[in-house]
């Protein structure tokens, strides 16, 4: 169907007139774009035109938009029966949380794990600081600064990015204490001198996305957990974004060399329905569930059987097509390549962090303020090369590279080839 100037018109003044205006503020890009369909790692415009997705709509298309095996067993299910409330049995959600616990690592407690799920993100780490508390009955939780868990509940007050943070949230979201990352001193000296020694826990990103993705030093994630356990209190690794291969060293982030650590609360979601399953959910030791259900608690629409069997269809993927394998060996090769691009191109480029496909490329600028307004000009031009990019950090001056696990090396050398046109066209302003 022929897209008019009318209708495209019509489709921005209906998001601008009848939704909330808090939409304007994440906005992808000052020109609008407006999105129909995806396959794999492609996504198409109303006007036809395909793009590399190289952000998997903020990291949620894990496997392939409109993956044939998700689509082919979330269908089967629709037919079948939609939703089934948590208050009755369905096969899907117990199938999925003895797939997820396989998944874990032995804790030295030698306790079980077991899963509660949720709708998204926000709500696992809400959920998981709630356990957190009531299992210790402590109130005082550590996050990091320019980490980001989400904006709704307590994931809201522990997101330490400043321009996520409402004036409201300071009285909303008490007892939270964030400290600097990769500073195991300042963690130290806060729960020496600052707590009565009876904590709650830790909520700790094992590489920190929206804030930049910024790395965690060797050890600190493993010597930060160890001090709050010291102080009574228990570790949680939020997986929202990294989980589920993404890091491509390892299932989960909390696996990866740097952090070699085990917590005691894993917080999942993203990913793990590749868009088309709605959910989240918290993974704990047994001891820490146990202490939370003396009190009636459930979610309805948490764990429902179209979101757990597009989870269950995302794990076999992951598995049987190799896609961590292949999250690893993109990222080299993106890592690699920009590398090249930062010493080529310095006074365009200035870093690339991060590992596998989940990335960042840091726009370079005399002063910050010329560096974020170097990114979003750049960002706008990504759009004529067929690349949707993301743009992010704390400050805003960063690409986001984290196209779906399914990216080959041919839109992996495209995507670098744009980001070195555009250098060059740089050059010659």
């Amino acid at each position: 169907m022929a897209i008019t100037k009318r209708l495209k018109s019509e489709i921005i003044f209906n998001r601008d007139k009848y939704l909330s205006p808090s939409y304007k503020t994440v906005e992808a890009f000052q020109k609008p774009i407006i999105l129909e369909r995806g396959k794999m790692q492609y996504v198409w415009d109303i006007h036809n035109n395909k793009y590399i997705d190289m952000t998997s709509q903020n990291i949620v298309i894990s496997v392939g938009h409109s993956h044939p095996k998700v689509l082919k067993k979330i269908n089967k299910q629709l037919e079948t029966m939609p939703h089934c409330s948590s208050m009755y049995i369905h096969k899907a959600p117990g199938l999925l949380a003895k797939k997820l616990v396989e998944k874990m690592p032995d804790h030295s407690s030698g306790e079980d794990w077991v899963v509660h799920f949720v709708n998204d993100g926000s709500e696992a780490v809400d959920l998981s600081i709630q356990m957190a508390r009531e299992y210790t009955g402590n109130t005082n939780i550590f996050g990091l600064y320019k980490g980001y868990h989400g904006l709704q509940g307590y994931a809201a007050g522990l997101t330490a990015i400043g321009k996520a943070s409402q004036n409201c949230y300071n009285s909303m979201f008490t007892g939270i204490t964030h400290v600097e990352l990769n500073k195991i001193e300042q963690l130290d000296n806060h729960l020496k001198y600052g707590t009565s020694g009876n904590v709650a826990g830790i909520i700790i990103e094992p590489l920190q996305g929206y804030g930049g993705i910024n790395p965690l030093d060797y050890g600190y994630m493993k010597d930060a957990f160890e001090l709050i356990r010291e102080n009574n209190g228990v570790a949680i690794s939020d997986e929202v974004q990294t989980g589920f291969g993404r890091c491509g060293e390892s299932f989960w982030g909390f696996q990866m060399k740097n952090n070699d650590a085990i917590p005691d609360i894993v917080t999942i979601a993203k990913g793990m329905g590749n868009g088309m399953g709605i959910i989240g959910a918290v993974i704990c030791r047994k001891s820490i569930a146990d202490a939370f259900s003396k009190k009636m608690f459930f979610n309805t629409y948490g764990g429902n059987p179209i979101s757990t069997t597009a989870s269950l269809a995302v794990l076999d993927i992951i598995d049987n097509e190799d896609m961590i394998s292949n999250c690893n060996k993109m990222g080299d090769l993106l890592t690699m390549e920009l590398s090249n691009l930062c010493d080529k191109y310095p006074s365009v480029y200035s870093e690339i962090r991060g590992k596998g496909l989940f990335q960042a490329l840091e726009i370079y600028g005399t002063t910050p303020e010329k560096s974020i307004y170097n990114s979003i000009k750049l960002h706008n031009k990504t759009l004529n090369y067929g690349v949707l990019m993301g743009r992010g950090s704390a400050a805003g001056n960063v690409f986001r590279i984290q196209p779906p696990m399914c990216i080959n090396r041919k839109d992996v050398m495209t995507v670098v080839e744009m980001l070195e046109d555009m250098a060059i066209g740089e050059l010659k302003n």
